[in-house]
């Protein structure tokens, strides 16, 4: 049997925690996923050079025309089963780390809750970690936020009904 010490402890430390999901639901958006990108990274003296490896980018038309692909690095072409869906493994993501100093996933969410100055539509195009670049494709209905820097996917809910004010 548990201790009311043992308890109490347990209780006492999930209290600031549940708190802290609560602080951050308010911050939860319905949102569509606007593109996904994969950019490599190299550190050279005094700068980071940029490396486009993949950008594909909504249609805006999710049921009638896939997610445009934008941009495929010829050397990366043949790592992406699905160019149009781009998803990446270990090995792929290893591979990217061992050309790369480090690799960026971005994915850009757009949503009417992210709206400012008489826009219909706000968005948060920022990095993001592989799992939830990983989670959804362009044109998918999300529930995320995002901080300005980072992005975070709390789920997916199919496919956003695209209108004339989305864009």
């Amino acid at each position: 049997m548990l201790s009311r010490r043992t308890v109490l402890g347990t209780v006492g430390s999930g209290v600031p925690l549940a708190l802290a999901g609560c602080l951050n639901s308010a911050e939860r958006v319905d949102a569509y996923i606007q593109f996904k990108a994969i950019d490599g990274l190299i550190e050279e003296p005094g700068r980071t050079v940029e490396v486009p490896v993949i950008n594909v980018d909504a249609s805006y038309e999710p049921n009638d025309a896939p997610p445009g692909l934008v941009h495929l690095g010829e050397e990366w072409a043949d790592r992406f089963p699905t160019p149009r869906m781009p998803v990446v493994s270990d090995a792929l993501h290893d591979a990217f780390t061992e050309q790369f100093d480090s690799v960026r996933y971005v994915v850009g969410t757009t949503s009417p809750e992210w709206a400012e100055d008489g826009e219909s539509v706000g968005s948060f195009n920022v990095a993001t970690s592989r799992e939830n670049f990983n989670r959804v494709q362009v044109h998918n209905r999300v529930t995320a936020s995002s901080d300005g820097t980072y992005l975070t996917i709390h789920s997916v809910d199919g496919l956003w009904n695209f209108d004339s004010n989305d864009r």
